[in-house]
């Protein structure tokens, strides 16, 4: 996305997806969702009663990971989604990511800046537990990005 913006002189989008890039390479694969294996009914089209079970990928719920990493991850499937002329499918199209409530046993990885994780989540932790996140001391700014989604 650097690429597209810098080829349509967009300097906010440049900045934009230039910090996304270093916002995604400090929380590292860990604040990634975690997936598991599911299985959906599909309508096939024809009269709408046929349904046919398909493979999908169900996202589960990190409650200790901010709520903002679930938007801007979100965000970042829709645009990839709206710029197929950019994104060149090859192989397999990607199975359907389907969101649920059901929470992930995956432990929160240490080492992360404070902003990146669950306020109340955070709050709720002990001083040993809190303590063994070794929270990074650099501020990290998790930039509103709603507005760049007109």
């Amino acid at each position: 996305m650097v690429e597209v913006c810098e080829d349509r002189k967009d300097e906010d989008g440049v900045s934009f997806w230039q910090w996304v890039v270093l916002l995604l390479q400090r929380a590292g694969h860990e604040f990634m969702s975690d997936e598991e294996d599911m299985w959906y009914l599909d309508a096939t089209g024809g009269s709408g009663s046929s349904r046919v079970a398909k493979p999908a990928k169900q996202v589960l719920h990190l409650k200790w990971r901010h709520s903002y990493f679930t938007k801007l991850f979100t965000f970042i499937e829709v645009t990839t989604g709206v710029e197929e002329m950019i994104f060149h499918q090859i192989g397999r199209p990607p199975m359907p990511r389907i969101r649920v409530e059901k929470e992930s046993t995956w432990p929160p990885p240490p080492n992360r800046p404070k902003s990146f994780f669950n306020p109340s989540w955070l709050a709720n932790r002990s001083f040993v537990q809190r303590s063994a996140l070794k929270l990074d001391d650099v501020e990290f700014v998790l930039h509103d990005f709603e507005g760049y989604m007109d």
